[in-house]
């Protein structure tokens, strides 16, 4: 008799519509964003970075440069900006309303004019929640140094 039942909700629970099942959080949203972002850029897929980099997106990396969304895609578009696939490590989200900040350690493969410069940097990522969707407006890189 248990087995019919188990199955019963088990058949329920599987065939239930999507509006039924609860909404991803925002943070889970957020990380959703940020994992197609990485891979949009170790495919070189302009398109899918055109929509999460914001207008005013900046970028201040390691050598403390500041780069602006038109320089990323740019150079990505032409070949000069290359990046690997990475995994981050030590993500963490804080949440701040329509806000959000990614904290992340990132072995980042990064060549750009057929020099390296990524390496194992630490990473800060603001989204801010425009038009129904997360948008990367600012990162910031900085090189951990070993000792």
């Amino acid at each position: 008799m248990r087995r019919p039942a188990a199955a019963f909700i088990a058949i329920c629970a599987l065939s239930a519509p999507a509006s039924a099942r609860p909404a991803p959080s925002p943070a889970a949203e957020v990380l959703r964003t940020d994992d197609a972002r990485i891979r949009a850029r170790a495919a070189g897929d302009v398109a899918t970075l055109n929509r999460i980099y914001a207008d005013d997106y900046s970028l201040i990396t390691a050598e403390g440069d500041v780069r602006t969304r038109q320089d990323q895609l740019g150079e990505l578009s032409s070949g000069k900006l290359h990046f690997a696939p990475l995994v981050p490590t030590e993500r963490k989200v804080r949440m701040f309303g329509n806000v959000a900040l990614v904290v992340s350690r990132d072995p980042a493969g990064i060549v750009r004019n057929g020099q390296q410069i990524g390496g194992d940097l630490r990473m800060v990522r603001v989204y801010v929640r425009r038009d129904g969707r997360w948008q990367l407006v600012s990162a910031q890189a900085t090189r951990v140094e070993r000792h």
